[in-house]
């Protein structure tokens, strides 16, 4: 039983260290970005070189699985509302399962798997090789020259691509009702637009910012804790990836809750 309460303690001591530095780390990256640096060409020049490699190196399989998502998804509820006597539900479904759900959480773990593991290795690196050390000693933030774009970047990949979603699998769905009912794309716009409210668009924007701000900035977080031995890079690897699967359980659950209240 004390072994028991012991444990509990410390993975709650460890849970309430982690909120508190994260929180340091939030605000300094919210008062570098206030002071409006990324518009710094050197800065500028790291970030439009971050947006290439998160969101566009990523497309042609992001399309890919955006359309077999959509074909899938609408084939699937096109037989199951046939099947319910409801057809004329797909639009309204669809928009809750792809605009609130499908759009930023499959946005979220494409990036995490490509882009928060390149993220935590690449600045596990540099501070093994203390190359923030000697960045910091010519005067340089770290947090305007390394976080702050790769944060940046993280927020725009996220929003662009998480809209690309939304309406490439709103074509593979045509694609197939078209083939099913013969409908026209006319009327499958109209009537998903018939069916999109203000509150699906706020639930749908609040959980890609927040997403797309976690999914680069726990794992930068987890690699600034590294210290100076090279083992530490794969522990931080698999710490970081770890809490950022943690985070984004969370922003689904706190959206669901939000979607429900709204």
């Amino acid at each position: 039983m004390e072994n028991i309460i012991r444990s509990l303690g410390r993975f709650l001591i460890n849970i309430a260290t982690f909120f508190y530095d994260y929180t340091k780390f939030t605000t300094n990256v919210l008062k570098v970005a206030l002071k409006l640096k990324i518009f710094n060409p050197a800065i500028s020049l790291v970030f439009i070189r971050q947006i290439y490699f998160t969101g566009v190196q990523i497309l042609p399989m992001y399309s890919i699985v955006s359309l077999v998502f959509g074909v899938i998804l609408v084939g699937g509820l096109t037989q199951g509302m046939d099947i319910l006597g409801a057809p004329d539900q797909v639009s309204r479904i669809m928009v809750i399962i792809v605009l609130k759900e499908l759009a930023p959480l499959v946005t979220g773990i494409l990036l995490a798997l490509r882009s928060s593991t390149a993220v935590i290795a690449e600045i596990s690196l540099m501070k093994v090789h203390r190359q923030i050390d000697t960045l910091e000693s010519l005067r340089i933030d770290p947090y305007e020259y390394l976080y702050l774009p790769r944060i940046a970047s993280g927020l725009v990949s996220m929003v662009i691509l998480s809209t690309f979603f939304v309406c490439i699998t709103v074509v593979g769905g045509y694609l197939i009702l078209s083939i099913t009912q013969e409908l026209s794309f006319d009327y499958m716009i109209t009537n998903i637009y018939d069916n999109l409210d203000f509150r699906d668009m706020v639930v749908f924007l609040i959980k890609v910012f927040v997403i797309g701000y976690v999914i680069m900035s726990v794992p930068i977080f987890t690699a600034t804790q590294v210290k100076n031995a090279i083992t530490e890079i794969p522990v931080a690897l698999l710490r970081g990836m770890m809490r950022l699967f943690y985070a984004l359980i969370m922003v689904e659950l706190l959206g669901l809750l939000a979607g429900i209240y709204l």
